[in-house]
């Protein structure tokens, strides 16, 4: 919370500096979005182990809003919020036993960006990602030969710190660049490189099958973004002088 007073206020502060020196923004905007790609939770000490593989095109989805500001250089920043849904699937076969597991989280997603716009659509953005993590499930199956025992699914959202951040780069184009309404199309990528766990037991479901000690998680996506954005004001100056929203009709 106080990494996201302070840029926050970062952000005010700049607002409030451009403003007095004259040079206002020139776009407020609003956008809904969503997002589809891919999300793998990287742990070096199961990748380790002999017989373990992972899944790199386990889905991830997210969808949300956008609010933002852009300056009459081109460049802008923007506050998001999306509800995030990831996955992580992953095979382990040690030639007697043979499993098949997939973690899902469910997540709060606050993004602050600074994001570039060029003169044909194409923009760069960069910033971080702040998770809440609101649940974790494990679901895993696992077979002895040919007898497969059921498949079990568990929370484990205890053994996961409660938030965590990310660096996010990004980068698109604008299929469509009205005056007011502009649709923006791009990819997205987000890593953390700190580890989420907040335990250090066998979060895998591998009990039984193989020991892993030290484990570290670290999250990684890469989803291709949509976005239609709207310009609902700008910053103008009054017949006072002074600088006011202005809306449009």
């Amino acid at each position: 919370m106080k990494k996201l007073l302070t840029i926050i206020s970062l952000i005010v502060m700049s607002l409030g500096g451009y403003a007095q020196r004259g040079g206002a923004p020139n776009w407020i905007s609003i956008a809904a979005k969503g997002g589809y790609g891919n999300s793998i939770f990287f742990c070096k000490q199961a990748s380790d182990l002999e017989g373990y593989d992972k899944d790199v095109m386990a889905p991830s989805y997210c969808f949300g809003g956008r609010l933002g500001v852009v300056f009459i250089d081109k460049v802008g920043v923007s506050l998001e919020y999306l509800g995030s849904n990831y996955e992580s699937k992953y095979d382990y076969n040690n030639n007697v036993l043979t499993l098949s597991g997939n973690m899902k989280m469910k997540a709060g997603d606050f993004l602050a960006l600074f994001r570039y716009t060029g003169e044909y659509g194409f923009y760069c953005e960069l910033g971080p990602k702040f998770t809440s993590v609101k649940e974790v499930t494990r679901e895993f199956e696992t077979q002895v030969g040919k007898a497969s025992a059921p498949g079990i699914e568990e929370p484990v959202t205890n053994d996961f710190k409660g938030k965590f951040t990310s660096v996010v780069f990004g980068f698109g184009f604008m299929p469509y660049n009205g005056d007011r309404v502009q649709v923006s199309l791009g990819l997205r990528a987000a890593y953390c490189n700190k580890n989420i766990l907040e335990t250090q037991g066998n979060i895998f479901g591998l009990d039984g099958m193989a020991t892993i000690q030290n484990v570290e998680i670290k999250p990684f996506s890469a989803q291709v973004m949509l976005e239609v954005n709207y310009h609902f004001a700008r910053f103008g100056t009054a017949t006072c002088g002074k600088q006011k929203i202005i809306f449009f009709k």
